[in-house]
């Protein structure tokens, strides 16, 4: 029953954040077409199929640290909330992948200007794996936004950031620019040959280790 309400208290606010989220880009996109249409303006309309990937982490930050603490005050375990903080964020992820969906569906510019995965793959792959994409890329964003958090509660966010940063500047040292390019068109299926299935199943490995990251740095977390 504790978890229930735990993921119930976490989800409805998290969900009502995404779908604000979601009321502002249709906003900015209804008004970027309105002035598009009384030509007032020659500006065309932005990209904003990259912000879900974004908002999912900030998410993550943002209640991961006071959810962990507020939770556990309930009486949840370490795993309790660890479960309702993934199942919550979990659930923005299906939110904004059915969004996006639905756009890709029935909004006529959304497969060429709107789409982050139809304007890169194509609208011949349709909204189903639009869907797919959309879900397991905020997800693994997500899930690396959780993992950061719940390593800076455990290590501080200077330990973590200058760790971070010595990872990146260690593996751009050892890698060539060339490398580097070409790892990243391959994963994302942008090089010739590559399979469509590479950044799904990127998505599924940094969701794997997203969430063991953050399961195991909250172990020993203490509520203070």
């Amino acid at each position: 029953m504790k978890l229930k309400a735990g993921i119930r208290y976490q989800a409805v606010e998290l969900v009502q954040s995404a779908a604000a989220f979601c009321l502002i880009v249709g906003a900015i996109i209804v008004a970027f077409n309105l002035l598009s249409f009384t030509k007032i303006s020659q500006m065309t309309l932005p990209s904003l199929g990259f912000l879900p990937y974004i908002l999912m982490p900030l998410l993550a930050l943002a209640t991961f640290s006071d959810g962990v603490r507020f939770l556990m005050r309930m009486g949840l375990t370490r795993s309790q909330t660890i479960a309702s903080t993934v199942a919550s964020l979990g659930a923005v992820c299906l939110f904004l992948a059915v969004v996006e969906a639905a756009c890709a569906a029935f909004v006529p510019f959304w497969p060429f200007a709107q789409s982050l995965f139809l304007m890169t793959y194509g609208p011949q792959n349709g909204p189903l794996l639009d869907f797919l994409f959309t879900f397991l890329g905020c997800a693994a964003t997500a899930a690396l936004g959780l993992a950061f958090a719940a390593l800076q509660m455990r290590f501080g966010t200077r330990r973590v950031v200058l760790v971070t940063i010595a990872v990146l500047v260690i593996a751009a040292s050892q890698l060539s620019p060339w490398a580097i390019a070409d790892g990243w068109t391959w994963l994302f299926a942008l090089a010739p040959g590559a399979s469509l299935a590479n950044p799904f199943a990127l998505f599924v490995v940094v969701i794997a280790l997203g969430l063991l990251a953050a399961w195991a740095a909250s172990r020993r977390y203490e509520v203070r």
